[in-house]
C-alpha cells in the first residue's frame, strides 16, 4: 500500500522555513556537542602495537604508544612497498584455460585441478610486502617511575590523541595530530611548569635507510628498499599465526622503492641542537615536532618513478606547513577533520560503564554486561578509521591492515584483497556519510582496470579487464598466491573478484546520484561486464556459466572420489557478480544512452544464467550442484551476497530469501565466526536482535584483546556498516526504479530509544531519525535530487513530489 503525499506551495515554504531553523538549531548543537563520549581512554601506556593509538590522514599513518620516559611513535606511509611492478602468468594460459574448461564442463574436476595447477601456474607466485615506514623515538629525561594520573587518549572527533601525567608537581601534555589539510605528522609537548622539557627525539628505521642532521633543529631520513633474492632470511615464516613465507617466490631482488623522512622541531624557551643524528632538548617551555615522508611512487605508472625526488617532496610539505604555528595547525586540522567527521552522529544511550576506560569497558562487555555506549563509540571509531585510511591527500585505497602496519613481512603482504575484505572496507563509505574516502579507492581503481585490461587479452583474450583475488599498488593483475596451489585456488579460480569491488563505484553513484562521476567510472564498469560476457561458456544444458569457478576459500566434497576440491563451474558467488555487474551496466548504459549493443547482448546472457538454487537441507546452495562440504563453519559466505551486499535476493522471491536465512543459521550453528558478515545478513533479514548478538559478539571477541584493533581485514567497518543498515536500508525500488527509504528496517530490542544524525540513503537522501520505545518518533529526510521520495516504515509506504534541498518531516502515524 502506497500513500501519496502532496505538499502545497504554501506548505512547502512553512516546511522550508522549519527546515532553515531546524539546521540553525542542529549546527549549532553539533558544534557544543561534548567530545568526551567519542573518545577512547586508557590509564596506562600501550605495551604492545595493537594497544597503540591509530592516526592517519589517508597518506601517513602512526601508531602512539603513550610512554613516559621513551615514547614510540610507529608510522606508515601508504606507498610504502617492497618489491617491483610484474606479472606472472605462463605465456600458454589462454591455450591451457580451454583444455581445463572443456574438464570441468565434463565433470573431470580430480583431473582439472591436477592439471590446472600445473598447467595455469607460474613461480614467482606471488609478490612482496607493504612495509612499515620507521619509528620517532621520544626520550623524556625526567624518568618514569615517579609519574602519576596518567591518560592516554584518542579523540575521535577532533583526530588527535592526547597523553598527560604528572612528576611531582608537574603537569606533562602531549598532543599528536596528522593533518589533511597540511599533510603533517604535529606532536607537541608542553608543561605546567617552564623549562622542564629536556629530552631527546629522533627517526630510526631497521634497515635501508640512513639519518642525518639539516641544520640545528632538523633531521633528514633517506632511503630505498633493497630486496634480497627469495624470502628475508631474517625473518619469521609466520606472523600472528599467518604463513608469510612465499615458498612460490615474490619476486626479484633488487634496489627497489625510494623514500624519505623529514622533521624539524621548534621549540620556545630552553634549547634546541643536533647531537650525532639526535635532536636534543634542554629546559624548554614547549616543543613543537614536525614530520612528512614521501616515496617515489606514482599512481599513473602504477610504479616507482625515478623522476620524483623523495626528499625534495617531503621537505617542501615540510617548508609548507612549516609556515603555520602550532596553534594555526591544530584548528585547521580540527576544522578539516570535524567537517568529514561530524557529519554522522549516533546516540543509543547511557551505562554505567561510560565513564570507565576503553579497555575496562570491553572485558565488562565480555563478562556480559551490556553496554550500549560503546557501540556508538565502535561506530564512530569504525567511521574514524575508514577516514583516516583512505582519504586525500591520500591516492591509495585502505590495504588489508588499513594503513598501520609494524610489519617488516605482513601477513598476506597486508594486500589488497578482493574476495571481501577490500569490498567490505569500503561497504560503510556512502551509508555513513563518508564519501570522500572513496576518492583514493576510484583513482586506483581505475588504473587497476587498465592494468587489468592487459592482462585479460593475454590470458583469456577477451574485451574488458580484470583482476583476481590479490592485488597491490603496483597493480598486479595476474594470479597471485604464496604457493603453486595457493596461486592457482585463490587466484586463478577467481578472475571476476576485481569485477566485485567495482560494484563499488556503481553503489556510490546509487546513494550520491552524481552522473559526472558515473560518467568518470562508467568504462570501469563496462570493462568488468564486457570481460565476464566473453569469459562465459555454454554448458551441456545451454546455460551460460563461469569455467573454472570457485567459492572463495571453500571447498567441497567431490562425491565420484571424496576429494576436497575448490574448482567448479559457475558457483552462486560468480552468478551473483555476474548478476550484479551485469544489472549494473544495462542501468548505466540506459542511463548515459551508451552501448546499447553491449545492453542487448547483457540482457540476453543474463537470460541465460543459471537459477539460485535451494539444496536438500533448505539452504542456498554455494555451488552448482548440492555438494556436501568439510567445513560448514566456514567464515566466507559467498553464495550470500545476492541478500547482502547486492540485492539480488529479496522478500520478493520468499523462497530464496527464507533459503539464504537458513543458510546464515546453519554456518552459525556449526560455529562460524565472522560476525560482522553474518550481521549484515541479519541486517538485510530484518532481524535486529540477532544482528546486534554479532556485533556484541564481534566486539567481545577482538583476538582477546581488550583494544580496538585498525587492522581486521574489513571486520571494524563491515561491523558498522550492519550498525547502519539496522537502522536504515534503501538497497530496494519500486517498478519505475525509486529507492525506497526504509526506516529502522532491524531495530533491535536493545536498542530502544536514540537517535541517529546524518545516514544516507540510496537515491540521493540524507536521514535523521529519532526513535523511542522501538518506535520511530520522527525523521528528517533531505533531498539532493527533484523527485519521488518513497519511505518504507514498519511495511507502509508513504510517496512524496520533493525538490532538491527540500527536507520533509516524517512523523508516522
Amino acid at each position: 500500500m502506497r500513500t501519496k503525499i502532496r505538499i502545497s506551495e504554501a506548505f512547502k515554504f512553512f516546511f522550508m522555513l522549519l527546515v532553515f531553523l531546524f539546521i540553525i538549531v542542529s549546527c549549532g548543537d553539533n558544534n557544543e556537542r561534548d567530545s568526551t563520549d567519542e573518545r577512547l581512554w586508557y590509564r596506562e601506556p600501550a605495551e604492545e602495537w595493537n594497544e597503540a593509538l591509530p592516526l592517519g590522514n589517508g597518506r601517513m599513518g602512526a601508531m602512539v604508544f603513550g610512554g613516559i620516559a621513551m615514547e614510540r611513535i610507529q608510522l606508515n606511509e601508504e606507498s610504502l612497498w617492497a618489491g617491483e611492478k610484474f606479472e606472472s602468468a605462463p605465456d600458454d594460459f589462454y591455450q591451457n584455460l580451454q583444455l581445463i574448461q572443456k574438464l570441468v564442463l565434463n565433470g573431470d574436476f580430480v583431473k582439472a585441478d591436477t592439471l590446472g595447477q600445473l598447467l595455469l601456474t607460474k613461480k614467482p607466485t606471488s609478490f612482496r610486502s607493504y612495509q612499515p615506514l620507521g619509528n620517532i623515538y621520544l626520550k623524556m629525561e625526567h624518568g618514569d617511575s615517579l609519574a602519576k594520573d596518567y591518560h592516554r587518549a584518542l579523540d575521535l572527533r577532533d583526530g588527535i590523541a592526547r597523553v598527560s601525567y604528572k612528576i611531582k608537581e608537574v603537569r606533562y601534555v602531549r598532543e599528536y595530530l596528522i593533518s589533511a589539510e597540511d599533510d603533517v605528522l604535529v606532536i607537541h609537548l608542553s608543561s605546567s611548569k617552564p623549562g622542564s622539557l629536556t629530552g631527546e627525539v629522533n627517526i630510526a628505521r631497521w634497515q635501508d635507510a640512513i639519518v642525518t642532521a639539516g641544520g640545528n633543529n632538523q633531521l633528514k631520513m633517506d632511503g630505498q628498499i633493497i630486496d634480497p633474492e627469495g624470502f628475508p632470511p631474517d625473518l619469521p615464516q609466520t606472523v600472528a599465526g599467518q604463513l608469510v613465507f612465499n615458498p612460490g617466490g615474490s619476486g626479484h631482488g633488487g634496489e627497489h622503492m625510494k623514500f624519505a623522512g623529514r622533521m624539524v622541531v621548534w621549540n620556545s624557551g630552553g634549547s634546541v641542537r643536533i647531537k650525532d643524528s639526535t635532536v636534543v632538548i634542554h629546559n624548554s617551555d614547549d616543543v613543537t615536532i614536525l614530520f612528512s615522508a614521501a616515496t617515489d611512487y606514482n599512481l599513473n605508472k602504477m610504479n616507482f618513478d625515478r623522476e620524483i625526488d623523495p626528499g625534495a617532496k617531503a621537505e617542501s610539505i615540510l617548508s609548507k606547513a612549516g609556515q603555520k604555528t602550532w596553534k594555526e595547525i591544530k584548528e585547521a586540522h580540527i576544522k578539516e577533520h570535524r567537517s568529514l567527521f561530524d557529519r554522522v552522529s549516533l546516540t543509543l544511550g547511557r551505562s554505567n560503564q561510560d565513564t570507565l576506560p576503553t579497555n575496562e569497558r570491553i572485558d565488562l562487555l565480555k563478562a556480559g554486561n551490556v553496554d550500549l555506549g560503546l557501540i556508538e563509540l565502535y561506530f564512530q571509531y569504525g567511521r574514524y578509521i575508514l577516514m583516516s585510511s583512505s582519504r586525500p591527500p591520500g591516492i591509495l585505497p585502505a590495504n588489508l591492515s588499513g594503513i598501520w602496519s609494524n610489519y617488516k613481512w605482513a601477513p598476506w603482504e597486508a594486500d589488497y584483497h578482493l574476495n571481501i575484505n577490500l569490498q567490505a572496507k569500503y561497504w560503510p563509505a556512502d551509508q555513513c556519510n563518508l564519501s570522500p574516502v572513496l576518492d583514493p579507492l576510484t583513482g586506483w581503481l581505475t588504473k587497476l582496470s587498465e592494468s587489468g585490461s592487459i592482462s585479460a587479452e593475454k590470458l583469456y583474450g577477451s574485451e574488458g579487464w580484470l583482476s583476481y583475488t590479490a592485488t597491490n599498488p603496483f597493480g598486479r593483475s595476474t594470479p597471485s598466491g604464496s604457493t603453486l596451489w595457493s596461486q592457482f585456488n585463490n587466484g586463478v579460480l577467481d578472475p571476476l573478484a576485481g569485477a566485485w569491488m567495482a560494484m563499488t563505484l556503481w553503489r556510490h553513484y546509487e546513494y550520491s546520484q552524481d552522473e559526472s562521476f558515473l560518467r568518470k567510472v562508467y568504462p570501469v564498469l563496462k570493462g568488468a561486464a564486457q570481460f565476464i560476457a566473453d569469459i562465459l561458456v555454454e554448458d551441456e544444458d545451454g546455460r551460460m556459466v563461469v569455467v573454472p569457478s570457485e567459492s572463495p576459500e571453500n571447498q567441497y566434497i567431490e562425491p565420484q572420489t571424496g576429494k576436497l576440491l575448490r574448482i567448479t563451474k559457475s558457483s552462486t558467488y560468480h552468478i551473483s557478480i555476474a548478476r550484479a555487474v551485469f544489472d549494473a551496466v544495462i542501468t548505466v548504459s540506459a542511463l548515459l544512452e551508451k552501448d546499447q549493443q553491449l545492453r542487448n547482448h547483457l540482457i540476453e546472457l543474463k537470460e541465460q544464467f543459471p537459477p539460485f538454487k535451494i539444496g536438500e537441507d533448505g539452504t542456498l546452495q554455494e555451488w552448482i550442484e548440492d555438494y556436501k562440504e568439510p567445513e560448514p563453519a566456514h567464515r566466507h559466505m559467498s553464495h550470500l551476497l545476492g541478500l547482502y551486499p547486492f540485492s539480488l535476493i529479496t522478500p520478493e522471491q520468499p523462497n530464496l530469501y527464507i533459503a539464504a536465512e537458513k543458510a546464515v543459521e546453519r554456518r552459525i550453528a556449526h560455529g562460524c565466526e565472522w560476525y560482522f558478515n553474518i550481521a549484515n545478513m541479519y541486517a538485510r533479514l530484518g532481524k535486529g536482535d540477532k544482528a546486534f548478538q554479532n556485533i556484541s559478539d564481534h566486539l567481545s571477541s577482538r583476538r582477546g584483546s581488550s583494544y580496538f584493533h585498525v587492522g581486521g581485514g574489513g571486520g571494524i567497518s563491515g561491523t558498522i556498516a550492519a550498525i547502519a543498515e539496522m537502522l536504515l536500508q534503501s538497497n530496494l525500488q519500486d517498478e519505475n526504479g525509486n529507492y525506497i527509504v526504509h526506516l529502522l528496517p532491524a531495530l533491535p530490542s536493545a536498542w530502544p530509544d536514540g537517535e541517529v544524525l546524518g545516514l544516507l540513503a540510496r537515491g540521493g537522501f540524507e536521514v535523521d531519525m529519532v526513535w523511542e520505545k522501538g518506535k520511530l518518533a520522527s525523521a528528517n529526510i533531505r533531498s539532493s535530487k527533484d523527485g519521488e521520495l518513497l519511505v518504507n516504515y514498519r511495511n507502509k509506504l508513504f510517496s512524496y513530489d520533493v525538490r532538491s534541498g527540500q527536507v520533509i518531516s516524517f512523523i508516522p502515524e
